[in-house]
């Protein structure tokens, strides 16, 4: 029987493991037919909605990973509103002119919305 999970990604993007690790649990559980209902990027797992990332030719692009597991799952990919704030991250609602870092299909949510992903999810993982 397929289990809903809700991830909590709190691992930066890039500088260690946890970002590729996340992505990688990600679709696993999906390959494994489990449902993926929302990813919640908080803390220095904001990094992973930055659309300014650029990593080097022979790294892994999560940023564009990510945006492609939600197109193929139809999962929520949320961002924490402070946490991204406080990091440097904004959206189009938030930018003063026309730069800004965080886009569709990420969204900047609160802790509030984290907390329903949780409650509805039979299964929560942070990494």
């Amino acid at each position: 029987m397929p289990l809903t999970y809700t991830l909590l990604v709190t691992s930066a993007a890039y500088g260690r493991q946890g970002g590729t690790t996340a992505l990688r649990f990600a679709r696993a559980l999906v390959e494994q037919g489990h449902i993926l209902k929302s990813v919640f990027f908080y803390l220095e797992g904001t990094s992973n909605a930055n659309c300014f990332l650029s990593p080097a030719s022979d790294e892994h692009h999560l940023y564009q990973s990510w945006c492609e597991l939600c197109q193929q799952t139809q999962c929520q990919l949320l961002v924490c509103v402070g946490a991204a704030a406080r990091r440097g991250y904004i959206d189009h609602c938030q930018a003063k002119n026309s730069m800004f870092n965080l886009r569709e299909p990420f969204q900047v949510s609160g802790l509030a919305e984290m907390t329903i992903a949780m409650q509805q999810a039979d299964r929560v993982m942070q990494l």
